[in-house]
């Protein structure tokens, strides 16, 4: 296989692998925390999420298969991993925090409730709904 085929089928590799990562690290984080913001928010969720599960493959994949040259950016010469894995980095804090931006109103509105639910006690109705 030519190195440009072998280069094209790693980051094809690569780019699955993140989505891959990102959706469990997304589930996972959407169970521990419930997502209250609607679907914009859990988008930017599972986008931060991507972005920084995608750190450690991206690492991995240039150090051992695709090596790429240096390139000179504002007059210093840089590895291309170091400009890769800062853009992931800064691309999940933005993420997070627009997730956090479209979050924040429901995830008020919701603990208001629960704070109303837990001032008036349990109900008669509460009891005979809770199945036990």
């Amino acid at each position: 296989m030519e190195s440009s085929q072998v280069d094209a089928l790693a980051l094809i590799a690569l780019v699955a692998l993140a989505l891959w990562l990102g959706m469990i690290a997304h589930r996972r984080s959407a169970g521990q925390h419930a997502i209250h913001g609607g679907s914009a928010s859990r988008l930017f969720n599972y986008l931060s999420a991507a972005c920084f599960a995608a750190i450690l493959p991206t690492v991995l994949f240039t150090v051992f298969i695709l090596h790429p040259e240096n390139i000179r950016v504002a007059g210093l010469f840089w590895h291309p991993l170091i400009l890769a894995v800062v853009a992931l980095a800064l691309g999940s804090l933005g993420f997070a925090l627009l997730h956090a931006v479209f979050e924040r109103g429901p995830l008020t509105r919701a603990a208001q409730q629960r704070a109303e639910v837990e001032a008036r006690g349990w109900t008669e109705t509460d009891a005979r709904t809770s199945g036990l």
